[in-house]
């Protein structure tokens, strides 16, 4: 079971399930919503996802062309979740927002062609140019 929630703690959520996949994505709009050089991702199932508390999302067009939603908390704007059109059954969690972030490890460095030239995690992880062959989105 993992928990996790909103830095004023008005949204909390529980996913009873192991993690599909996890990972750095580093593009422009990860940058841009996390203020950071790239957003860590825990991809879940969605059905195994229970939030409770409000959340408001921002729609954007991703790199395939559906929509992904950015969940967030309407009280003090932390980044919660994510879902998106091309992966429906997915969400995906900001790591930051787990309770125990120490609880995941990464596989995968994802739309590095984005990626910062001061942003650099070390790891040796599989990196990718877009998405990874198979992916469901993050």
């Amino acid at each position: 079971m993992m928990t996790g929630g909103c830095l004023c703690g008005a949204v909390r959520y529980e996913v009873a399930a192991d993690p599909v996949y996890t990972g750095h994505c580093h593009c422009r709009s990860c940058q841009r919503a996390s203020g950071a050089g790239h957003s860590t991702y825990v991809g879940v199932p969605r059905a195994a996802l229970t939030v409770r508390g409000e959340t408001r999302f921002y729609a954007a067009t991703g790199g395939s062309g559906l929509q992904a939603l950015r969940h967030f908390c309407p009280v003090c704007g932390s980044q919660i979740f994510g879902t998106s059109e091309m992966d429906p059954g997915t969400a995906t969690l900001y790591a930051g927002s787990l309770d125990d972030p120490s609880a995941i490890r990464p596989d995968a460095a994802i739309n590095v062609r984005s990626r910062q030239p001061w942003d650099r995690i070390a790891g040796g992880l599989p990196e990718f140019d877009g998405m990874p062959p198979g992916a469901g989105g993050a």
